[in-house]
């Protein structure tokens, strides 16, 4: 079936393919004598996912990057803006969950980790919540599909997100943005770089935003699903001969109100009527602090033999409280107050580039520690009163030895070979003050453990010609076990790790002078073990739990065009089937054979980006795309209310435009519109946790039309 689907999908993107190339050859032939030849070729890009720097055609990952260019054209402020613009990617920017190609680990407490990992400059977040980094000053976003277990190893099962910043160079850059919208959304952001004599580079990044938010509390008359933010970045760049070091630092506060839930059925639907309303006695709060430092260093040892040491040290603190009977009474709220402190060293040795046989090899010590409170407080309202408390604390210490190898036994063929070993420990100290009367005991529970695995990856790449590349690539990926100390009823809080083996086929190519590039992936993933966070009921509550087993087979299409010099199209999408094969819940239902939760099986991605001269010196820049996910579940019980409906998202699409002048001296002024068609749907629907029979809604945010003037240099 898996090959069926396949060439189904190869077909449809063949065919799209060859549209796109007819179009483009009429319309480049009528732009003779208008541009030249470099005018009239898609972009080369450069990246650096396997720790050395490579065009993205040549490189045997399924990979998508985003460079600063197509980031400002999408208007995106925050990775979590790059949604539905990369296939089989999706960051909630809520919590900093990473989901990519249907693995989405919401790590809701210190005992889980996430199976999708972020790195800013090499450098890894231990947790999702630091995850939606800002894009004021970044370079390119490389998104890496699939399971990177050799190169970057640590909880990167379903794949990993390489963000990588501006760098001061030999000349001053920068760019000055200012953008205002509706709801009063005002944000400044800017950096500048450059050198402050020949061996000294310096940069330095801010952006501050703050928005009113569209959602009334009827009880309090506040706004909530506001934005009050601010961050900065900064780098200092030592070039003595033969080296480069770099110490960096940033920091970013957040204190946006989240989106709140809204009852749409139960006793607090009737306090709350209408979309955008709630009606709460605690009023939702967040507030996260995080930031760091790091320092990087490439020595030449002579002979192109290159070492680099990336050090780095980062903290997160979360504050996050809830009403948990969503509406005006004196029931239930909670309180999640999390911290987390992680040192890293990496070191790596590279040969030189060119030549048969080319190498990077290395080793990588990880440790961090996890501290959180949780107190539920039951009020005077609700039948049982107290605090059910969770004090926990989790440490880790991860060693890594790891190498990575190309030898081309041709100018055609090449063969890549990797292997990292991990060994990790991990200690839970977790204490419980429980209420006995809703079946919650006490607990004093510690523990710990050792895993340690051996992830392969091997991979085979032939050039066809000059322009086209196949390879077809085995990987394996793994992320440790843990603990669940969630509130529970359970001492039996611990789960093991989870195993990946990915296997994938891959074609990238260029046609007409480069006008044209396609790059194609089929890929097929076979789960152990998989981790899997579900609500069991109130007097469950929270579980982690191992599914015996999940398969993930699909294929991924981006599709590059520039028909003439002012034009540029891109088109790209997935089918992803993700599912169960054996996950026997504990409650006598088996979900084999079910799609995963909040995971699309069809994605689609549009853009039309124009360029037009209306006199010397002056542009009007066009930029129109169209995102599209098919349906999604927000349960694994398939649960369909008898007046709500379905717990489940049918398929829908979300336009975005801007339009504006872009001026030869630097400055632009571009008008846009998030969410033209004004789509309010669905990004989740749950029940309550304390079973008071309420069913709970979030939406996705409404339109939303500005302005950005901007200035680079």
């Amino acid at each position: 079936m898996f090959i069926n689907l396949r060439q189904t999908t190869l077909t449809a993107a063949a065919t799209m393919a060859l549209a796109v190339s007819a179009t483009t050859t009429a319309q480049a032939n009528s732009a003779d004598g208008i541009a030249n030849e470099e005018e009239l070729v898609i972009e080369t890009i450069v990246v650096t996912a396997r720790k050395r720097t490579e065009n993205l055609q040549d490189v045997p990952i399924s990979i998508v990057a985003i460079g600063e260019n197509q980031i400002d054209s999408l208007n995106a402020k925050s990775l979590g803006d790059l949604n539905g613009a990369v296939p089989n990617f999706r960051l909630a920017p809520e919590d900093g969950t990473l989901t990519i190609r249907g693995i989405s680990s919401n790590a809701r407490n210190s005992g889980f980790e996430a199976g999708a990992a972020v790195y800013v400059d090499g450098v890894y977040q231990g947790r999702p919540a630091g995850n939606n980094q800002d894009l004021t000053d970044i370079e390119r976003v490389e998104v890496l599909r699939g399971p990177q277990g050799t190169l970057y190893g640590k909880n990167t099962t379903a794949g990993a997100v390489s963000i990588v910043t501006v760098r001061p160079g030999d000349e001053w850059t920068g760019r000055a943005d200012v953008q205002y919208g509706e709801r009063n959304d005002l944000r400044f952001s800017g950096y500048v770089a450059g050198p402050l004599t020949d061996q000294l580079g310096v940069k330095f990044s801010g952006s501050r935003r703050t928005a009113d938010g569209f959602q009334l509390d009827l009880a309090s008359g506040q706004k909530y699903a506001n934005k009050d933010s601010w961050g900065v970045r900064g780098e200092l760049l030592f070039q003595p001969e033969g080296m480069e070091i770099s110490l960096r630092g940033d920091y970013a506060h957040d204190d946006s109100i989240p989106y709140a839930a809204e009852p749409v059925f139960g006793f607090s639907a009737d306090l709350s009527p209408g979309m955008d309303v709630v009606s709460y006695d605690v009023a939702p709060e967040y507030e996260l602090r995080t930031g760091g430092v790091s320092l990087t260093v490439d020595a030449d040892l002579g002979g192109d033999y290159t070492i680099t040491s990336i050090t780095a040290l980062r903290s997160l603190k979360t504050i996050l409280s809830y009403d948990d009977d969503f509406g005006p009474l004196d029931l239930v709220f909670h309180v999640f107050d999390d911290e987390a402190r992680q040192f890293s060293e990496e070191i790596r040795l590279s040969s030189p580039g060119e030549g048969p046989f080319t190498w990077v090899a290395g080793g990588y010590f990880f440790s961090q520690k996890l501290n959180s409170k949780r107190p539920v407080t039951l009020s005077t309202g609700f039948p049982v009163h107290g605090i059910l408390n969770n004090i926990v604390e989790t440490r880790t210490r991860a060693f890594a030895a790891f190498v990575n190898a190309d030898y081309e036994f041709s100018d055609e063929l090449t063969l890549n070979l990797g292997l990292r070993y991990t060994h990790e420990r991990k200690e839970l100290d977790f204490i419980q003050l429980g209420v006995i009367a809703l079946g919650y005991p006490d607990f004093d529970i510690k523990d710990s453990f050792t895993d340690t695995n051996l992830s392969p990856t091997a991979s085979l790449s032939y050039k066809i010609s000059s322009d086209m590349t196949a390879y077809v690539k085995y990987s394996k990926g793994f992320k440790s076990g843990g603990w669940n100390p969630d509130i529970t009823s359970t001492p039996n809080i611990k789960f093991n790790a989870e195993n990946v083996s990915n296997y994938e086929l891959g074609l990238r190519a260029k046609f007409i002078d480069d006008r044209l590039g396609i790059n194609l992936t089929g890929y097929y993933m076979d789960y152990k073990e998989l981790q899997v966070s579900q609500f069991l009921g109130t007097f469950s509550g929270y579980v982690v739990t191992n599914a015996g087993k999940a398969r993930i087979k699909g294929v991924e299409a981006e599709i590059k065009a520039r028909p003439v010099s002012w034009l540029s199209l891109t088109a790209s999408g997935a089918y992803n089937d993700a599912s169960y094969v054996d996950f026997a819940t504990g409650l006598g239902t088996n979900y084999a054979g079910q799609q995963f939760t909040k995971t699309p099986k069809f994605s689609i991605f549009l853009a039309v980006d124009g360029s037009f001269p209306i006199f010397e010196g002056t542009e009007l820049d066009l930029h129109i795309d169209y995102r599209y996910q098919s349906e999604i579940f927000f349960d694994d019980n398939r649960t369909v209310h008898s007046v709500i409906g379905p717990f489940a998202q049918s398929g829908y699409g979300i336009l975005n435009a801007n339009i504006g002048l872009v001026f030869d001296n630097g400055f632009e002024i571009i008008g846009f519109v998030d969410n033209l068609t004004n789509k309010r749907a669905l990004f989740d629907r749950n029940s309550d946790a304390l079973s008071l029979g309420l069913v709970l809604d979030r939406l996705i945010e409404p339109r939303r039309f500005g302005v950005r003037v901007a200035y680079t240099f």
